[in-house]
């Protein structure tokens, strides 16, 4: 009865932690994840905007401004100190540039496609670093 207990107490410590490894190593990457998340949010409500024929108003200028400044700082935000990743800087660097197609475009079927490309520049990103 003893090494019952004994090897039940040690499986309950072993899970505990476990779980705690595991939060662990889920906080490290809470920063990205946020980061995405913010961005993902920004772009289905542009999407939302575009396809409701509101591409021009306030929302949509103020989910534009939220996408640019992620954007403008997404690699000090995703890439440790210090290091380089050319692969990911080009990402971002398309990331910036169909943004900017975006804000320059007036009309609503040319802001839709150019809406299209960021998304794809995000998919892009995503195809090697999620």
């Amino acid at each position: 009865m003893r090494y019952l207990v004994c090897l039940f107490g040690g499986l309950l410590i072993g899970a505990l932690i476990a779980l705690t490894a595991a939060s662990i190593l889920r906080q490290r990457d809470a920063w990205p994840r946020a980061v995405m998340n913010v961005m993902q949010h920004e772009l289905t409500q542009l999407r939302d905007l575009v396809h409701e024929g509101h591409c021009t108003g306030p929302e949509a200028t103020a989910a534009t401004v939220h996408l640019e400044l992620m954007a403008s700082d997404i690699e000090p935000a995703l890439i440790a100190p210090g290091a380089r990743d050319p692969v990911f800087s080009r990402y971002a660097a398309d990331l910036r540039k169909k943004l900017t197609a975006f804000t320059s475009a007036t009309e609503c079927p040319a802001r839709s496609a150019a809406l299209t490309d960021v998304s794809n520049a995000c998919e892009a990103c995503h195809r090697d670093y999620k």
